[in-house]
């Protein structure tokens, strides 16, 4: 390695150090037990030992990712999760930081830091959706660059891609008008995309469940999903506004040019701002492809200068570029070291610690939670005890029984009298459900535990009811997964 890679193999080290910082969030218990359980049984299946309620068949969209996790984690712990999740964020950088090629380095940092800032709330976390984050840069990757060898692989990528997850269907959406507007601008380029249009499109039928995916996804894909990451942009804290609009002034940027060229540009970029304006979860994809296909003109704007260095360079040139090196490799080291093996679990969504000691105690049996821990506690507890709601909500059950289960948490006299009929031997909510709760003590169960995020209550009569007096929680938080 020549003393002018040294830097940058620093930078590489670093950057790498830094993607293995790793939050867990309230659904990654749920997609390595998934997992766990796919490596232990070989197989699929559509009925879920975890959850009493389910009211639809279970349709695995993310299998594949989430065989990956449980992989990963069977090999090396929360290690192993928190490395994969840095190989995933890692190659998708250097997707960008490939597509910049031939821009100064200036520029090129700038766009990246762009990157990884409009990117966190994706590459915080290890989730499925990386693995789309991944091939929605290999697919901006193959559109822009007009001589890429990869155009002809997209089909296979499709395929793939409909295995880890669902975010297929942007990309689908993104080709099928970049195809479209090639084809109207180009003539004699039509069968050609045609071709890889229809594949692509037809690729994604590759799956355990075949054209069932194509029908989950046109019941389950709708702006109005009552989820935080499928809310209004505008919606969320203004620093997460400025990625976008970055990004919305490159699209004016290529407007301005009125090149015809650049219209699959305009065209795709457009599409995916309005996208995230009303789904802020797109923002993180639409970010990394206005960095790839405004590359060229970044590249035009701001060249690469190659400048000769003189033959007599100094003598200290050598020692320079190793502190150089150094200093980010020690520092990388130190990040890892912090970093890797603990996945530490933040955010209001956050349980409590202490109810699945209490809830440990018991045989089995039925419980009434909240969506957010669901994966928590099937992971602690399943499937001896199983739960009421998780965070895959749609994919196991229907809008009434998400309904139902919104309504218990709120308390109303329909979500009451739901959990009359349900009679679980056990319920575990936050504080703020304290209508349930009050209906709770009058109606034959007791109080196990309460803090000040939660409470447990169990049903009276059960032959093992677990602490006599309740307990007082503190509130206090898992720390790292699994806790």
């Amino acid at each position: 390695m020549t003393r002018t890679w040294w830097p940058l193999a620093g930078l590489v080290l670093l950057v790498l150090a830094a993607a293995t910082i790793t939050r867990a969030d309230a659904d990654l218990w749920g997609h390595v037990r998934f997992g766990l359980d796919s490596l232990r049984d070989r197989r699929l299946t559509s009925i879920d030992p975890y959850s009493f309620t389910q009211d639809v068949p279970w349709l695995n969209h993310e299998w594949l990712s989430e065989l990956q996790m449980g992989m990963a984690y069977a090999i090396a712990g929360s290690v192993g999760l928190s490395l994969l999740k840095a190989a995933l964020a890692f190659l998708t950088f250097a997707i960008v930081w490939s597509a910049l090629r031939g821009a100064a380095n200036g520029a090129r940092i700038a766009v990246m830091v762009l990157v990884t800032f409009g990117t966190i709330h994706m590459t915080s976390s290890l989730r499925p959706q990386l693995w789309t984050f991944v091939s929605f840069a290999l697919l901006c990757r193959a559109l822009s660059d007009p001589f890429s060898r990869l155009r002809r692989w997209l089909p296979v990528l499709f395929a793939l891609w409909a295995n880890v997850h669902g975010g297929w269907v942007v990309g689908l959406g993104v080709l099928g008008v970049w195809a479209a507007i090639e084809m109207l601008i180009k003539p004699e380029t039509r069968r050609a995309w045609f071709v890889i249009a229809a594949a692509s499109a037809l690729a994604t039928l590759c799956t355990p469940y075949g054209w069932k995916l194509w029908e989950f996804v046109a019941r389950t894909v709708r702006v109005t999903r009552d989820i935080d990451e499928w809310r209004s942009l505008w919606g969320t804290p203004v620093l997460n506004w400025v990625p976008w609009f970055v990004a919305v002034g490159g699209i004016m940027w290529a407007a301005a040019r009125r090149s015809v060229s650049l219209l699959p540009v305009v065209a795709v970029l457009s599409m995916l701002a309005y996208g995230s304006a009303r789904v802020m979860r797109i923002e993180s994809l639409f970010v990394c492809a206005a960095a790839i296909l405004l590359a060229p003109l970044v590249i035009a704007r701001w060249p690469a200068r190659f400048v000769r260095l003189p033959a007599d360079r100094s003598r200290y040139e050598p020692v320079v570029a190793l502190v150089m090196f150094l200093v980010p490799a020690v520092a990388s080291g130190v990040i890892a070291a912090r970093s890797v093996g603990c996945l530490p679990t933040i955010g209001d969504w956050a349980p409590d610690a202490e109810p699945v000691v209490v809830l440990a105690q018991n045989a089995g049996g039925r419980l009434v939670t909240y969506f957010n821990w669901g994966e928590y506690a099937l992971w602690h507890l399943g499937p001896q005890l199983r739960i009421s709601m998780d965070g895959r909500r749609e994919t196991i059950y229907s809008d009434r029984r998400i309904a139902e289960h919104d309504a218990i948490i709120e308390g109303t006299a329909a979500g009451l009298e739901t959990l009359a009929k349900w009679n679980p031997e056990y319920v575990w909510l936050p504080a703020s459900s304290r209508t349930t709760r009050k209906w709770l003590m009058q109606h034959g169960y007791r109080l196990a535990l309460e803090s000040p995020r939660s409470f447990v209550a169990v049903r009276a009569d059960l032959a093992t009811p677990g602490p006599s007096t309740p307990v007082a929680g503190t509130g206090t938080l898992p720390g790292c997964f699994p806790g």
